[in-house]
């Protein structure tokens, strides 16, 4: 085989996509990180033994931001990716954030919770709008059972109804 022409390995090596797509996720993920932390810095962090409401939203963007620091390290160290990235789900991830962000203060935590799982499983084409408005009906409750109830942080059900 000629030198110039690819290999099977290297044809391969080559339509896979760059790996540098990933870091870029993972880059806008430490973006959404930073704006959850500096929310939740605002709204109070309180005590470890009496959380505010800021607790919540700082500890997981911490966490989010430590996952996807190790996205981009990764990513980086690596010659391509094994798949392409799925944009809509990321996107459709990121919009569920921000819908909880939004909602949350203004309607309380149950419809926030609510329409937080309808934005994030909108690209499952294998759950229906009724099984993902159950799926947000149980999710909704848990979180009131869990965050309201056993934990007794400071979270109105609903709020403005």
């Amino acid at each position: 085989m000629p030198v110039d022409e690819p290999g099977p390995v290297d044809q391969d090596v080559t339509h896979r996509p760059h790996a540098w797509w990933g870091a870029v996720g993972g880059a806008v993920l430490v973006a959404l990180s930073i704006y959850f932390m500096a929310g939740g810095l605002g709204l109070g962090l309180g005590t470890p033994f009496r959380p505010g409401t800021g607790a919540f939203p700082f500890f997981a963007g911490l966490i989010l931001m430590g996952l996807s620091i190790g996205i981009i390290v990764q990513d980086l160290g690596s010659d391509g990716l094994a798949e392409r990235p799925d944009w809509i789900s990321f996107l459709a991830i990121g919009a569920s954030l921000a819908v909880f962000a939004l909602t949350a203060d203004r309607f309380g935590l149950l419809p926030a919770v609510f329409l937080t799982t309808l934005v994030a499983s909108s690209p499952d084409r294998s759950l229906h709008l009724p099984g993902k408005a159950v799926l947000g009906a149980i999710l909704a409750g848990a979180s009131w059972v869990l965050f309201i109830k056993a934990l007794g942080l400071p979270f109105d059900a609903f709020r403005g109804i």
